[in-house]
């Protein structure tokens, strides 16, 4: 059987959510069915992986176009989900090759309130003019696709992320003692609101993973049970996991967070805001808790202090919540999609 040469658009060896995606596909696609060609980057993790990869270096904004061209040069598919990276000009010369792109939409598109991606491409027409190179486009999330329908060609199914759960030790939260937040330290993150809490909550422990250009001004406000953590490795931030009974995410604004996934597959449960339709995944008070508003954290936060049973039930269900979502699962809808789309050819 000849194999399907497939091209994945992020630096593997680079923390971001879509160059873990592709990590991850590099990974978990199956090796007899497909031959990867993906990209590195030279301030990334000095790693070997056992797929073909394009190492960009100095100076990135030229190396990084090379990159791309290398990859849809190499291919017969293109799974492309940085869209702002993605040239133009490479998206051009696929077509006039012939080679398949799909894509991935992970993050709002339309809503103006918040940050999205039609301002990043400077308008709609700009926007739909890269995507009018792209073959198929998937949403992570039914929201996300119920957002898009109306300005993009997007499939009706989601096409859902996945999670290394094997890379997480589970473990039953059984009394709240500590929360933890994880995610950039920025102003659409909302950290503000977990400090808030951290204050109300004086006798628990807060943790915070991540840094960014708010952390300076987080800590200078920030009550004394809280601990900034910076960005950490996945053995440390194991390590904090370990300690963590719950974590509450303020961000109003949203794709799928990677995050939730890997603190359920530690048995943290999470607290999240309805905005970015989290209750396509999550039971609220069954496998986590779904908030409209600050007053609605503080109340679950309260239960939880003193209600244990509903705590140790939400994280038995968070390690089940991660397991439906294990990419040794996920990945078999990827590789349907590949395969669908190379007999389309």
């Amino acid at each position: 059987m000849k194999k399907v040469k497939v091209f994945l658009g992020g630096y593997i060896n680079y923390t971001n959510a879509q160059n873990l995606n592709c990590r991850a596909l590099a990974e978990y696609l199956d090796k007899d069915k497909f031959k990867i060609f993906t990209l590195t980057t030279y301030f990334g993790e000095k790693e070997k992986f056992e797929v073909n990869t394009f190492n960009c270096i100095r100076p990135f904004r030229i190396s990084k176009q090379l990159g791309f061209l290398w990859g849809i040069l190499h291919c017969d598919i293109a799974y492309l989900p940085k869209h702002i990276d993605t040239p133009l000009w490479v998206l051009k010369v696929a077509k006039l090759l012939n080679k398949t792109i799909f894509t991935t939409i992970e993050g709002n598109v339309t809503d103006e309130s918040k940050p999205n991606l039609i301002t990043l491409f400077n308008g709609k027409k700009q926007m739909q003019k890269h995507f009018s190179f792209t073959d198929e486009i998937y949403g992570i999330t039914k929201h996300i696709i119920e957002e898009t329908k109306s300005v993009l060609r997007i499939k009706t199914k989601p096409l859902l992320l996945g999670v290394d759960a094997n890379k997480f030790t589970a473990k039953l939260s059984e009394k709240l003692s500590s929360i933890v937040f994880v995610g950039g330290l920025i102003k659409r993150k909302r950290v503000e609101e977990f400090l808030a809490i951290a204050e109300l909550y004086p006798n628990l422990h807060f943790h915070i993973i991540g840094d960014g250009p708010e952390r300076n001004n987080l800590q200078q406000i920030a009550s004394k049970n809280i601990v900034f953590h910076g960005v950490l490795n996945h053995i440390k931030m194991c390590e904090i996991f370990q300690k963590a009974d719950l974590m509450f995410l303020p961000a109003k604004s949203e794709g799928f967070p990677k995050v939730i996934l890997e603190a359920a597959s530690a048995g943290i449960s999470s607290i999240v805001y309805s905005t970015y339709g989290a209750s396509d995944w999550i039971e609220h008070k069954t496998n986590g808790f779904i908030v409209n508003n600050f007053e609605d954290v503080k109340a679950i936060v309260n239960l939880l202090t003193t209600d244990s049973e509903l705590l140790q039930t939400t994280s038995k269900n968070a390690i089940e919540l991660a397991k439906n979502f294990d990419w040794k699962n996920i990945i078999k809808d990827w590789e349907g999609v590949i395969i669908n789309l190379s007999n389309g050819k």
